[in-house]
C-alpha cells in the first residue's frame, strides 16, 4: 500500500515540471485513491453441521436420513400367555364294594320213617311194607334235618341274591310244609319257606326268597315248622318208611359284603377318571405335548387277594401308540411307581362335561380270585394317589383367552445434536415407523402403539393403527413381518417436528381380540416368543422455518490499521459474492464487533434464493449473488474499529417452509467477503 501511495506522489512530482511555475504555498492538493482489502470468506457444507454417526447416516446417494433402532421394544414369552397350573397329589379309591360269589346249592333227603317217628305217628312206621290208607297229617315243629355249610365260603352276608327251596316228594300222598333254614349252632331262623301241595309220588314244590341282609353260617339245618298231608282216605297205597322228602336250595345272583369265601377272578371297577388342568380364567386346553413328565403314583391295598390295575390315558399318543400298563397289587401291600409321560401327546377334549382341559385317565381293577378262602369285607379298597411332577411342556394346543398385557413405557433416544447448532424448526416430510415382528406364538394378538413426543410439555402424539401381528399357522413355525407407521396412517410428521424434548412410547397388546374373525384356535411350544425391533427413519426430506446457525468471517480485522496516518477513509464498500447449493432461502446478519467482543454495528442482507429444486426436492444447480453494502458516517467508524466480523444465516426452507425439498451431503454455502475503502490524501 505505501508503494502505491509513493508511485502517486512521484506521479504528482513528474507532473509539475512544466514551463510555467507555480508557488505551491497556501495551496492543498487532495489524491482520493482506493484501498481493496479482502476480508475472509467462508465455505460450509453440511458435512460440518451433520457429521454421520450411529445415527445419522447418508445412502449411497448422498441423501440424509436419521435412524434410530432398538430391539425389543416389546416381547412375549410363552409364559406371559398360559401355563400350567401347579399340580398338587391326586387321591381316590377303589373299595371293594359287593362282591359276586359262585351260586351254590344244598340238598338234603328227609325219609318217611323219620318223620313219622318224630311226629309220633306210629301208625306209619306199623304199615311199612304193606298197603294200607296213608294218614292224614297236620304237625307242627317236627325238628331239624341235614347240616352243613355251603362248599365256595364259610360265612357270608349277603348285600343281593336270593335263595330257592325246593320239595321233591316221593310220599304217595301230597305234601305242604313249613321249613325255616336256621342256623344249626344258634337255631336262629334264616329264611322261612312255604312249601304248598307236592304231589304224591314225585310232585314238587318251591319257594324263593330273597338273601339281601341275611348272613349263612357255615353249618345250616332245615326245620320242618309244619307238615300237612289230606291222606288218601280209604285208599290203601304201599307204605315204604324209605320213602323220602328231598329238599335242594339252589341260589341265584349272589353278591356278599361279608364273607369268608373263595373269590373268583373278577372285575370290581372300570372308570375314568379327570385330572383338572383348568388355568382358572377363560383358556382351555384342548391338547398338550409333554417333552418330560412323570405319573406318580401309590398304591395301598387292604383287599384279602391280588389286584391286578389298569392305567390308561385314553386318546394320548406315545410315539404312535396309547399310553397304558398293568400293575399287580399284592393283598395289603402298598407299591409305588412311575409312568413316563415323556413325549406324550394328551387329548384333553374327552370328559362329557367339559371339552377341555381334563386329562383322562382310565383305571379299571381286576381281584384275582386264588381258590382260598378269604375273610373279605365291602368296606376293603385300593387307595390310590396320583400326582404329575417334572412338568415340561413341548406344546400346547387350545383357546388361550382374552387379556390385555400391557407394554412397559420406555423411551427412544434420539440423538440429533447437530440441532443444536440451529434455531428454529424441521417437520421432515417422509419419517417412518417399523417394528419388525418375530412371532413363533400361534395366536392373533393385536398391537395397540402409543408413541408420543413432547415439547414443553405439550405432546404430539402418533394416533397410529392397531395391527395384527403377523403369526404362524403351523405349529413349530415362526412368522416375521415388518409393521409400518408413516404420514399415510398416522400423524408422524407432527410427532416429527423438531425439536422435541422427548419421546416415549408404550401401549398394550390385546391377545385374542377377534375371535369371531380369527376363531379360537391356538397354540404354543415351550420356546414361543414374539419380539417387536423398533426402527425409526427420518429421510432429510424436510421443510423448516427460522433455522440459524452462524460462523465467523474474520477475528483479527483492523481496518484503520490499513490506513496511513496521512490519510483519511471517506467511504467503504462491502462487497459479498454468494453460491449455494441448499434449497434454502437465506437472509445473513453481518455482525462486527469490537476486540471486547461488543457488537458495534450489523448489517442485514438477503443472501441467497435458494435454487429450486427438482421434483424430488433436490437443487440440481447453484444458485449465485453478488451484493454491495455501503458505509459511511458512524457505520463507517464502526467497521473500521471492528475487530471482528460473524455472519449468522437464517434459513427457510423453498417456497417460505412449505415445499419438502432434500438435504444432501454435498450442498454448500459459499460467502466471500472484500471491502473497499476510499480515501483521500492531502499533499
Amino acid at each position: 500500500m505505501k508503494k502505491s501511495l509513493g508511485l502517486l506522489a512521484a506521479s504528482l512530482y513528474l507532473a509539475s515540471c512544466q514551463t510555467d511555475t507555480v508557488g505551491v504555498d497556501n495551496v492543498d492538493i487532495i489524491a482520493e485513491p482506493v484501498i481493496a482489502l479482502p476480508i475472509g470468506d467462508i465455505n460450509l457444507t453440511l458435512d460440518h453441521l451433520l457429521v454421520p454417526d450411529d445415527s445419522l447416516i447418508f445412502d449411497d446417494n448422498m441423501d440424509y436420513k436419521l435412524v434410530v433402532a432398538q430391539d425389543s421394544v416389546f416381547s412375549l414369552s410363552v409364559d406371559d400367555l398360559i401355563s400350567l397350573p401347579a399340580q398338587s397329589p391326586a387321591t381316590s379309591s377303589i373299595s371293594m364294594g359287593t362282591i359276586g360269589v359262585n351260586n351254590v346249592s344244598m340238598n338234603t333227603d328227609i325219609s318217611l320213617g323219620t318223620v313219622a317217628t318224630d311226629a309220633g305217628l306210629t301208625t306209619i312206621n306199623s304199615a311199612h311194607g304193606s298197603n294200607a290208607p296213608f294218614p292224614t297229617m297236620n304237625e307242627s315243629n317236627i325238628g331239624t334235618y341235614g347240616g352243613g355249610g355251603f362248599g365256595t365260603f364259610t360265612s357270608a352276608s349277603f348285600s343281593d341274591g336270593s335263595m330257592t327251596l325246593t320239595l321233591t316228594n316221593d310220599w304217595p300222598t301230597v305234601v305242604s310244609m313249613g321249613v325255616d333254614l336256621v342256623d344249626n349252632t344258634t337255631s336262629n331262623t334264616i329264611l322261612s319257606f312255604a312249601l304248598s301241595n307236592a304231589a304224591a309220588n314225585g310232585g314238587t314244590a318251591s319257594d324263593t326268597e330273597s338273601l339281601v341282609g341275611k348272613s349263612l353260617p357255615n353249618n345250616i339245618g332245615f326245620k320242618i315248622t309244619s307238615l300237612s298231608s289230606p291222606g288218601t282216605g280209604l285208599t290203601s297205597v304201599a307204605i315204604d318208611t324209605a320213602d323220602a322228602l328231598t329238599l335242594d336250595i339252589s341260589t341265584a345272583d349272589l353278591a356278599v359284603y361279608s364273607a369268608v369265601t373263595a373269590l373268583t377272578t373278577q372285575d370290581i371297577s372300570n372308570d375314568t377318571q379327570y385330572v383338572d388342568l383348568s388355568t382358572g380364567g377363560s383358556e382351555e386346553l384342548r391338547e398338550l405335548m409333554f417333552s418330560t413328565a412323570s405319573f406318580d403314583y401309590e398304591f395301598t391295598s387292604t383287599l384279602a387277594e391280588d389286584l391286578e390295575l389298569g392305567i390308561g390315558f385314553p386318546g394320548s399318543n406315545k410315539n404312535g401308540v396309547e399310553v397304558d400298563t398293568t400293575i399287580t397289587i399284592p393283598a395289603g401291600q402298598t407299591v409305588m411307581g412311575a409312568i413316563s409321560l415323556d413325549n406324550t401327546i394328551l387329548d384333553l377334549t374327552t370328559d362329557p362335561s367339559q371339552d377341555h382341559s381334563k386329562l383322562p385317565i382310565s383305571v379299571s381293577a381286576t381281584l384275582l380270585g386264588s381258590g382260598n378262602q378269604v375273610s373279605i369285607d365291602s368296606s376293603d379298597a385300593l387307595d390310590m394317589t396320583f400326582e404329575m411332577t417334572n412338568l415340561q411342556f413341548g406344546h400346547i394346543k387350545g383357546f388361550f383367552g382374552t387379556q390385555t398385557i400391557t407394554i412397559d413405557n420406555g423411551s427412544v433416544p434420539l440423538s440429533v445434536d447437530f440441532l443444536e447448532n440451529f434455531d428454529g424448526t424441521i417437520t421432515f416430510s417422509e419419517p417412518s415407523i417399523s417394528m419388525y415382528i418375530t412371532n413363533s406364538i400361534g395366536l392373533p394378538i393385536e398391537l395397540a402403539l402409543d408413541f408420543d413426543s413432547y415439547a414443553n410439555g405439550t405432546a404430539s402424539s402418533l394416533n397410529g393403527p392397531d395391527f395384527v401381528l403377523p403369526y404362524p399357522t403351523v405349529l413349530g413355525d415362526t412368522e416375521t413381518g415388518t409393521l409400518t407407521f408413516d404420514n399415510t396412517n398416522s400423524q408422524i410428521t407432527d410427532v416429527f417436528t423438531l425439536p422435541k424434548d422427548s419421546i416415549v412410547y408404550g401401549g398394550a397388546v390385546n391377545v385374542n381380540h377377534d375371535t369371531a374373525t380369527f376363531g379360537t384356535e391356538n397354540f404354543v411350544t415351550s420356546t414361543s416368543a414374539i419380539a417387536g425391533d423398533l426402527l425409526m427413519e427420518l429421510p432429510f426430506t424436510i421443510t423448516a422455518t427460522g433455522l440459524a446457525f452462524g460462523d465467523t468471517l474474520a477475528d483479527d480485522l483492523d481496518l484503520s490499521a490499513s490506513v496511513p496516518e496521512n490519510m483519511e477513509v471517506q467511504s467503504i464498500q462491502l462487497f459479498m459474492s454468494n453460491t449455494t447449493t441448499l434449497p434454502l432461502e437465506t437472509t445473513v446478519a453481518l455482525k462486527f464487533y469490537d476486540e471486547n467482543w461488543n457488537e458495534v454495528h450489523m448489517e442485514t442482507v438477503d443472501l441467497l434464493v435458494s435454487g429450486v429444486p427438482n421434483a424430488n426436492g433436490i437443487v440440481t444447480a447453484p444458485s449465485t449473488s453478488d451484493i454491495t453494502i455501503d458505509l459511511s458516517g458512524t457505520a463507517l467508524e464502526a467497521v473500521l474499529g471492528a475487530k471482528s466480523v460473524v455472519a449468522e444465516a437464517t434459513m427457510d426452507t423453498y417456497n417460505g417452509g412449505s415445499d419438502p425439498v432434500k438435504l444432501r451431503t454435498d450442498a454448500t454455502i459459499g460467502i466471500s467477503l472484500g471491502v473497499q475503502l476510499e480515501v483521500s490524501l492531502t499533499l
